[in-house]
């Protein structure tokens, strides 16, 4: 189910990625990054647990999945397909993992999702229905 207005959530985008990859990329390492985590109701709960992530290693604009296979490694920044935009620390991040040598991609669908991964050379079963 879609959000009002009928566009994906962020989250039912990255589960559609996740659900494409478990299909088509048996063979790739897939992590999630817990920054966007729902931390809580109240500005304390969230300011607490917040916290203890930062304090965990938890980086400010880290990109949401993080894919390994043998021999290669890409990070993609999940986005709804409209209304969202990239924040500054988000950019950043992806900058420093860009002059680093790793393949960044924001991904609004899945099917973005499948197309940089193949570009990245990560191993794929098959191409999306």
């Amino acid at each position: 189910m879609n959000a009002p207005g009928g566009i994906p959530t962020e989250r039912q985008v990255q589960r559609a990625i996740l659900e494409m990859c478990g299909k088509l990329f048996p063979d790739v390492f897939i992590h999630h990054s817990p920054n966007g985590a729902y931390l809580g109701s109240n500005p304390r709960d969230r300011a607490i647990r917040g916290g203890a992530l930062k304090g965990d290693g938890t980086k400010k604009g880290f990109p949401d999945l993080l894919f390994v296979w043998n021999g290669g490694v890409a990070f993609i920044e999940v986005k709804r397909p409209k209304g969202s935009t990239t924040s500054d620390e988000q950019k950043a991040v992806q900058e420093r993992l860009t002059a680093l040598g790793w393949p960044v991609a924001t991904a609004k669908s899945a099917n973005d999702a499948h197309a940089f991964l193949v570009e990245c050379g990560a191993p794929c079963k098959g191409t999306i229905a």
